[in-house]
């Protein structure tokens, strides 16, 4: 991890831009042909970059955003084909998202556009949310043959209440930023061309308060048992495997591949 002073160039490291500057560490998210998706060494990326941060006394607050109009339109779906679901080893995907759950400092999730997948879960664990007006939010996961990942299942009925939360997860429709702040999942909607100079404002007046507070207050504010969630990410990722070798799944990925509506209730010839 660098820190810009006066230069302001950004740090690639894969497909992740990192950028340090007057104690805010903005992780930009960089696949623009796929909406900035996230394939397995972006993600290992992003679970460094957060576990340098969280001890890196010059780290006070952390940006999570997306290159131009997208926040992510989530995994890349092409590498679950790759994925090893042999491996005794999480998946960098976990590492990730354990790291983000735990992180100790402030994180701010600065969306605009769509936010898909892990794009709307990863929102769970970040302390404040702003999205532009046209940022739409999904979790899609029942549609895809899988299931919710991130914590959600655990986060989402205890924030919104068991019928909203199923609304969500069992239908995987789409819904707009509107929704997602009445739902709490946004803090405030902006237009795109005033989205970041309201983050850099708020992130800056985050950066000067002092740190330990910050952080205790956070921890207090996170009032769930831990390691209760962090096993309900085990155990989500644990069916997500199993459901990746599904047919279900498996019709799912052709469908997306070949661009087209999934039949998961083919009759026998």
């Amino acid at each position: 991890m660098q820190q810009d002073d006066k230069s302001q160039n950004k740090l690639i490291t894969g497909t992740i831009q990192q950028h340090l500057d007057k104690h805010i560490l903005t992780l930009t998210m960089s696949n623009p042909a796929k909406k900035n998706a996230i394939n397995y060494e972006m993600y290992a990326t992003l679970s460094l970059a957060l576990d340098e941060a969280a001890t890196n006394q010059d780290v006070h607050v952390v940006v999570l955003t997306g290159e131009g109009s997208a926040f992510t339109s989530g995994n890349d779906v092409n590498a679950f084909e790759t994925r090893d679901t042999t491996s005794t080893e999480p998946p960098s995907s976990i590492v990730f998202l354990k790291s983000l759950a735990t992180f100790p400092k402030p994180i701010i999730a600065k969306v605009n556009g769509v936010a898909i997948g892990i794009g709307s879960t990863m929102l769970l664990h970040c302390d404040l949310v702003y999205a532009s007006q046209n940022s739409i939010f999904q979790f899609p996961f029942v549609n895809l043959g899988l299931v919710p990942e991130a914590g959600s299942s655990y986060i989402l009925p205890r924030l919104l209440g068991f019928a909203r939360a199923s609304e969500i997860i069992l239908l995987g429709e789409k819904f707009s930023a509107d929704q997602a702040k009445n739902y709490g999942l946004v803090n405030e909607i902006f237009e795109a061309t005033e989205l970041d100079e309201v983050v850099e404002v708020v992130a800056t007046k985050l950066a000067h308060k002092p740190s330990q507070a910050l952080q205790l207050s956070k921890k207090l504010l996170r009032d769930m048992p831990i390691d209760d969630l962090l096993n309900r990410i085990d155990h989500e990722s644990t069916i997500f495997s199993h459901c990746l070798q599904s047919p279900e799944f498996k019709e799912a990925l052709s469908a997306f591949q070949e661009k087209r509506k999934p039949n998961f209730h083919k009759q026998a010839p």
